[in-house]
């Protein structure tokens, strides 16, 4: 490679080629902000090339994307001269366990030293949903009918943390949300869907049962908003073979 080669404007080219953001492209990667990568866009990155790890990161998010599809090559021409794709290849581990950290069951208040102490257990379900962070990812089990619509009595949602994961909800997302009252002294965890509107966000049920039919409607200065707090996004449902 050409110790002139200007990395940062190709990495660039590559980003805009590709239609992704920079936060995008990083939450892909597995960084949390995107001013982890952020270094390797700038001018001041005078390097002839990008470290191999990072490029071994950079490979299964760019490949393909874009009109026309950045190759594979486009990628592999940022690493060292010297690295071959075998010493860039990501290193395989056994994906980890995940953990159900809980329930889910609307209609329950609990105190909330009770959610404090929660036991987590050891499922038997491994790797998550491989677009992002696997650390940001666990499982709730789903207990009454708060969402019938979706998830039954007893099924597992597997749940990205709403903070940890630096990910912004859309109008749409299934969301867990956890709703404080007597001053936060007891809590209530529930599923709603999220409907955002110009001014408020509407936290909406999932089920047909006649308990669980009043949505959440609040706005950043309504009392409401102080007593809700939004905690992980809802990835996907886990049903036991019946």
């Amino acid at each position: 490679m050409d110790a002139d080669t200007d990395i940062p404007a190709r990495l660039t080219a590559l980003k805009d080629q590709s239609g992704l953001s920079l936060r995008e492209i990083a939450r892909r990667m597995g960084y949390r902000n995107a001013s982890s990568i952020q270094r390797y866009f700038s001018a001041d990155f005078v390097k002839p090339s990008l470290p191999a790890d990072f490029v071994a990161k950079l490979l299964p998010v760019l490949e393909g994307q874009g009109d026309p599809p950045i190759t594979r090559e486009q990628i592999l021409d940022l690493a060292p001269t010297l690295v071959t794709e075998f010493d860039i290849a990501p290193t395989r581990t056994s994906p980890k366990a995940l953990e159900i950290k809980g329930e889910v069951a609307a209609g329950l208040w609990m105190e909330a030293g009770l959610f404090e102490t929660e036991q987590s257990e050891e499922s038997t379900l491994a790797g998550g949903d491989c677009r992002f962070p696997p650390n940001a990812q666990y499982l709730l089990r789903i207990r009454g009918e708060s969402m019938n619509r979706i998830a039954r009595d007893g099924d597992l949602i597997l749940c990205l943390d709403f903070m940890q994961a630096g990910i912004e909800l859309k109008s749409g997302d299934v969301a867990v949300v956890e709703r404080s009252r007597d001053g936060g002294h007891t809590i209530e965890r529930t599923a709603k869907r999220v409907v955002r509107h110009k001014n408020r966000i509407e936290l909406r049920p999932e089920s047909n049962d006649p308990r669980f039919q009043d949505p959440i409607i609040f706005n950043d200065h309504s009392e409401e908003a102080a007593e809700v707090r939004i905690i992980a996004k809802v990835l996907s449902v886990i049903r036991p073979v019946e």
